[in-house]
């Protein structure tokens, strides 16, 4: 009579797989329970909060990306707007720490998921409280806020961060944002393996592509901050964050510690002189594009020193 030896990697595999299996099951109802979720509340919202609903619905309909780019958080009578390329993974980190979160604290530019990840910073968005948007988004004790920044830098800062020594081919997601929209921005623009994107075609790009709403990274920013029903108390720039956001740590009453952990030197994407990049021919084509920025928020249209 003869046993059969099991191994440890026998019994795991299949357990695994079964993991997998159910994990996949999962994301495939998602949709569906959020629409589930959609057929319950929305009927009861429009009975006991026809405002806070009316004014999501506007939201929804008009604003850029609210579910992704407002953070709503009540415990600190806040309602934040990040604009992407404005230091917005810094403010969501300070946020997220200043609710308790410190998974996300001390932010690095390697852990970029997790602060733009609501499970991650439990950040809410207007979807996961529609009255509590509302409230935040109208109440004269709240604290609505935005950053914004040069879009000279903010371009820069964008392809060299996303766009610069990338293949021109499929698998990350801003190149096939580009490749998805070259043919109708300029189809003489570069494509294939062994291309990667100048600043001077990237600019070109975006510059065409600047008011299409194909991507909040080059989206005029105002844009942006065009919010339906929003009167922004604080609308903080880059270049002066360290005293901007002090207005924010004073709302939430801020300790020694936090204002000391919020206040980190700004990386920036190259030590290289603007100079260097930037042509006179190109800094007046991002100055047409961009010029509703430049008016709306103050920036000269000199390049920065």
């Amino acid at each position: 009579m003869t046993t059969s030896h099991v191994s440890p990697a026998d019994t795991v595999i299949p357990g695994k797989r079964k993991i997998g299996v159910i994990r996949r099951l999962e994301r495939s109802l998602r949709p569906g329970l959020r629409n589930l979720r959609s057929l319950v509340k929305e009927p009861f919202l429009a009975w006991a909060h026809p405002e806070a609903l009316a004014f999501y619905r506007r939201a929804m309909e008009t604003a850029y990306l609210p579910d992704d780019l407002i953070d709503v958080v009540p415990q600190l009578k806040i309602l934040y707007l990040a604009t992407p390329k404005a230091a917005s993974s810094r403010i969501r980190s300070n946020l997220a720490a200043m609710i308790g979160n410190d998974t996300v604290s001390g932010w690095r530019s390697d852990q970029n998921w997790k602060v733009h990840n609501r499970k991650a910073s439990n950040l809410q968005a207007p979807r996961h409280g529609v009255v509590q948007f509302y409230r935040m988004a109208t109440s004269p004790e709240a604290l609505r806020f935005t950053f914004v920044r040069n879009p000279y830098t903010r371009l820069l800062s964008c392809w060299a961060d996303q766009y610069r020594d990338r293949p021109l081919v499929p698998g990350y997601g801003r190149v096939e944002v580009y490749l998805a929209n070259r043919e109708r921005a300029d189809p003489a623009l570069p494509v294939g393996a062994d291309k990667s994107l100048s600043f001077a075609d990237f600019v070109a790009f975006a510059c065409t592509t600047s008011t299409w709403r194909i991507d909040k990274h080059w989206q005029r920013q105002s844009d942006i901050v065009d919010l339906p029903g929003v009167a922004f108390d604080l609308i903080g720039k880059t270049e002066t964050f360290a005293k901007d956001f002090e207005r924010v740590l004073d709302h939430v009453d801020a300790s020694d510690e936090v204002r000391r952990a919020a206040m980190p030197p700004l990386h920036t994407s190259s030590r290289r002189r603007l100079a260097d990049y930037f042509t006179p021919e190109l800094a007046d084509t991002i100055y047409r594009a961009y010029e509703r920025d430049f008016d709306q928020f103050g920036y000269p249209r000199a390049l920065p020193a």
